[in-house]
């Protein structure tokens, strides 16, 4: 009996949870979901909150032959404007996500 009841407390503690996570999705994520067609108790959130992942406001660069942290094979994403060129090394963006950059003048943001 004592058995039963634990994995009772458990099942209710995660519905609360589950009701409590999707609770500070909807009011932290800025969604809507009046119209949703999934049922709202089977929302779940799955990832980082809104600005969770951090972009890079102010990129540093170093020339390739000061570059000691990644191999020849990493794919990058490259710009060039106006003769300025930069690389964008997708290691990192696949943990920030998005750049803002100035490049030749020109603002960008760079985003995987």
């Amino acid at each position: 009996m004592r058995n039963q009841f634990f994995m009772i407390g458990c099942i209710h503690a995660n519905i609360w949870k589950t009701i409590v996570l999707l609770a500070v999705f909807m009011v932290s994520s800025g969604f809507v979901l009046d119209n949703a067609i999934v049922p709202r108790n089977e929302i779940l959130s799955g990832g980082p909150p809104k600005d969770g992942i951090p972009a890079i406001l102010e990129p540093k660069f170093v020339s390739p032959a000061e570059v000691d942290f990644l191999r020849d094979s990493d794919a990058v994403i490259g710009v060039e404007i106006a003769g300025k060129t930069r690389a964008y090394p997708i290691r990192i963006l696949n943990w920030h996500e998005v750049v803002n950059d100035t490049v030749g003048g020109q603002s960008i943001a760079v985003t995987f």
